[in-house]
């Protein structure tokens, strides 16, 4: 690294964390991780050992089925949920789950909620279904590098180990009774115990993906328990692995913390869950406390006081979530009680992604980093559907939900139980709202809505995008954000998700906002300004103002963006350059694959949306040259254009409008937006 770059690595991380993150490595390069984590063929005969008061896996077993050990549905109360759960889901979406069920038979496994990959049958668990290519299966884990061209991007062999098929399959049971769900997932899990020993191979690289799949596996085996179809020797052999997992989460926590993400929030969960649902371990009073203590410490650190995330995601925000949910519920039912300053903050986290909602389809802006993960997958809502986190955080708090009654509901009814189903509605609504301290800002009117980001990053920051402006209307997102598509992919693909011109915002003189580091590091971070926000006639005008200093240093420009809504039917965007000397300037709007027409010496683009017509004039001002175009998945050996990514993994063309101008400073573009009006009454509409 040069010295900007290890400046900004220590500011990014602070002494302490980036000490915790030398430490790491040096034990890497050194093979002390290997001898610390060594695979020592743990299994159940190992895990006697460490079984307290002369405890058996007999005696262990016994006890769950006898409901002795507290879960979301332990006893009798999966029969409840089971009833309930049967008028939630809609009739057209519990055909699916044998068609579903046959295909995970065959090996058939979900990938980021979206698409399907053949992994084998039994699994092949090191496989990248993308590039099928293995991963190796002897090596242990420390010496497995995450980036390696030639296997591809980890996440594609991680996903499948996360087992969501777990909640799939215990949904499937509980609605149709049959245990055959259940005795398929019990024989996934026994096949990755199998395939995956202690230690050795890239399932047991990542505390986090770790700590998903406890979490899933405890979930099946609370509905298995009590049952016939969960002996005594399989369950030693899951408690066993369940143990050696937790293990290898507490013995590398500390580099999970030096990242200062969610990370060490799963991995605090992970540990916690073990320590509460196997008490009869002997480190579980141990994991108990230092996973509770970690949430708690991280998820304050992590969470803004204005309930906004560290991570600047939106997806990132509802995997916190997901993670605090999970743990406070499951903390009630065992009698152990979270601070209310922790409360507090989930609080308002649950509040930050019910006002960056759209209240017609459940979604949020595609904004920030997006890995796919889908934590608790217990509803059948699509995945960018945010509705069920967002009843389920509200009704932890409030003890009320949220939104009206819908399929998200089935998240609530799992974690909670019917009586989620039948507290009253806290009757609120989003509205224009503003979060100085993560940088969002949103203006709402009854049909159309708008989220603006202006920040000043006082930590890493993921993409260089500021004053992108997402616009939704009647449920669509008209004007849009690219996305994140993969973490780890070649050139020239490997940051354009990342990049300026991937938003909505000025790109000057071919620079991105920041400068762009190794992996996932920027350099020179933005600083911003709110300037002011304006409310007039009742809410039927209003207005926001901002600016950034991304490119001041390097070519004296300041961005200045206002925006203003004018009833349901036109906004205008005036975006100023402010400063010194000549420049190339380029406005981007990125906008849904909808039928256009477009022309481009007026600057006028008119698109068929599902919502109705959408409009977009955009003219600029003091400039002597002048090029405009939309451009549409386009991609050479250099550079790409026109693409957006909503799963991970997977990207689409979409049309971008492209002003490119040159000019002194200062220059402006004014961008005139109607929606389902003609040009005609939306100019009449602005002038009043």
């Amino acid at each position: 690294m040069n010295p900007a770059q290890v400046y900004q690595t220590l500011r990014t991380l602070g002494p302490a964390a980036l000490g915790r993150r030398l430490y790491y490595a040096i034990k890497l390069r050194t093979g002390l991780l290997e001898w610390l984590d060594p695979n020592d063929g743990f299994g159940p005969a190992e895990l006697q050992a460490h079984l307290l008061d002369n405890t058996t896996p007999c005696t262990m077993l016994a006890r769950r089925g006898a409901g002795q050990i507290p879960f979301f549905f332990a006893g009798n109360r999966l029969a409840e949920l089971s009833s309930a759960l049967r008028e939630l889901v809609p009739a057209e979406i519990k055909k699916k789950f044998s068609e579903r069920l046959d295909e995970l038979e065959k090996g058939h496994l979900s990938f980021f909620s979206r698409w399907q990959a053949d992994l084998g049958n039994p699994i092949n668990w090191q496989l990248n279904p993308m590039a099928k290519i293995a991963w190796p299966r002897n090596k242990h884990w420390s010496r497995l590098a995450h980036f390696k061209p030639e296997l591809g991007d980890i996440k594609l062999v991680w996903e499948a180990s996360r087992f969501s098929q777990c909640f799939f399959l215990t949904r499937a049971f509980a609605m149709g009774g049959d245990e055959r769900p259940l005795r398929l997932a019990l024989r996934r899990i026994d096949e990755w115990i199998d395939a995956n020993p202690p230690a050795i191979g890239v399932q047991w690289n990542c505390g986090q993906e770790t700590s998903f799949r406890l979490m899933a596996w405890c979930f099946t085996l609370h509905a298995a328990y009590g049952r016939e179809l969960l002996s005594e020797s399989q369950f030693a052999k899951i408690a066993a692995s369940i143990y050696r997992q937790a293990l290898r989460i507490e013995r590398h926590v500390g580099f999970s913390r030096s990242l200062k993400n969610n990370h060490s929030l799963s991995e605090a969960v992970g540990l916690y869950t073990v320590g509460l649902l196997f008490p009869e371990f002997d480190r579980a009073s141990r994991w108990r406390r230092l996973g509770k203590r970690i949430l708690i410490t991280d998820a304050c650190r992590q969470i803004f006081e204005d309930g906004s995330y560290i991570q600047h995601s939106m997806n990132y925000h509802r995997v916190m979530l997901h993670n605090c949910v999970w743990a406070v519920r499951l903390g009630r039912l065992h009698d152990d009680v979270f601070p209310d300053s922790f409360l507090d903050r989930i609080g308002k986290a649950s509040v930050f992604l019910f006002q960056m909602q759209d209240q017609t389809s459940g979604r949020v802006p595609n904004y920030g980093p997006n890995d796919g993960a889908l934590v608790l997958q217990l509803t059948s809502c699509y995945y960018l559907d945010y509705r069920p986190i967002i009843q389920s955080a509200h009704y932890l708090i409030h003890g009320t939900t949220v939104l009206d009654d819908g399929p998200w509901n089935e998240e609530s009814l799992w974690l909670f139980g019917p009586q989620a189903l039948e507290t009253q509605k806290s009757g609120r609504s989003p509205e224009s709202s503003k979060y100085d301290t993560g940088g969002y800002y949103t203006l709402r009117g009854r049909e159309s809505w708008g989220m603006i980001r202006c920040h000043t990053y006082k930590e890493r920051p993921p993409q260089s995008d500021m004053l992108h402006f997402d616009l939704w209307w009647r449920g669509h997102n008209v004007l849009r954000d690219g996305g994140s598509y993969h973490y780890f992919c070649p050139k020239p693909w490997n940051n354009y998700f990342d990049f300026t011109r991937a938003h909505n915002t000025v790109e000057i003189d071919g620079l991105d906002q920041m400068v762009k580091g190794p992996r996932f590091l920027w350099l020179d971070w933005t600083t911003s300004r709110f300037r002011e926000y304006a409310r007039k006639e009742a809410g039927r005008i209003e207005s926001w103002e901002g600016e950034h200093y991304g490119y001041k240093a390097r070519c004296g420009v300041t961005h200045r963006r206002r925006i203003e809504r004018i009833g349901e039917t036109a906004w205008t965007v005036k975006d100023d350059l402010l400063g010194l000397g000549r420049h190339d300037f380029v406005l981007y709007w990125r906008l849904g694959d909808w039928p256009y027409t477009w022309d481009s010496g007026k600057g006028e683009l008119r698109q068929e949306t599902p919502a109705g017509i959408f409009q977009l004039c955009v003219q600029s001002e003091n400039c002597e040259q002048r090029e405009a175009d939309i451009i549409r998945g386009f991609e050479d050996n250099k550079t790409v254009q026109g693409w957006e990514s909503l799963y991970y993994g997977e990207k689409a063309a979409v049309p971008v409008l492209r002003l490119a101008v040159s000019g002194t400073c200062p220059v402006s573009f004014v961008t005139q937006i109607g929606l389902g009006v003609s040009a005609d009454a939306q100019k009449k509409l602005e002038s009043h």
